[in-house]
């Protein structure tokens, strides 16, 4: 997987160059650079950088940033969601908490409707 950076194709959209950049945002003309020239999101984007950015090019931080998945993760992911998907049968949501670890805390949906009133009854004595 990997998220494309999109910075040089909005400068471009919005005809601006590195100098116009530059001074609408106060960033130093090298960082501006490095950011235009970069094909993926950069690692570290601090927050700062990003609303400098966005407040430039009138646009949301979405913008800047395209996901593209790999043709491998998203062939595994829908595989195993095939697969899971031919196991797994229509049911209810009480089947689907039964197969959680633990125990259910009520049986029934009446003992889930008395237990508020039970309790509330111990902080009136």
């Amino acid at each position: 997987m990997s998220v494309k950076w999109r910075l040089n194709v909005l400068m471009a959209e919005r005809y601006l160059n590195n100098k116009d950049l530059m001074e609408a945002t106060g960033m130093h003309p090298v960082a501006i650079s490095k950011l235009k020239n970069s094909q993926e999101m950069p690692e570290k984007l601090e927050r700062a950088t990003l609303e400098k950015l966005c407040t430039a090019l009138k646009c949301q931080p979405g913008d800047l940033m395209l996901w593209e998945p790999d043709l491998e993760t998203t062939e595994s992911f829908s595989a195993t969601h095939q697969d899971n998907k031919e196991k797994k049968h229509h049911c209810s949501a009480l089947d689907i908490i039964d197969e959680l670890p633990g125990q259910r805390l009520f049986k029934t949906p009446e003992e889930a409707d008395q237990y508020p009133q039970e309790e509330r009854s111990k902080w009136e004595n």
